[in-house]
């Protein structure tokens, strides 16, 4: 995965009503990247092969009734 550039990083911010000037702009951008790398590093064995289910709790199923 390529990095988000700084447009990219001002897009998201503003898309959840912030907004951002440097040098913010700058360690956000630089930060939110590393994140990324890093989660994108977890592959834990299997991970791709499980399939998820829903759970319903039986409170939920009282407020559907």
């Amino acid at each position: 995965m390529s990095d988000l550039n700084n447009d990219e990083i001002r897009a998201l911010a503003k898309a959840v009503g912030l907004t951002l000037q440097e040098p913010e702009l700058s360690q956000v951008t630089h930060s939110l990247n590393a994140m990324l790398e890093e989660m994108a590093a977890i592959n834990p064995p299997g991970f791709s092969h499980e399939e998820y289910i829903a759970v319903v709790q039986p409170a939920d199923l009282e407020d559907a009734e």
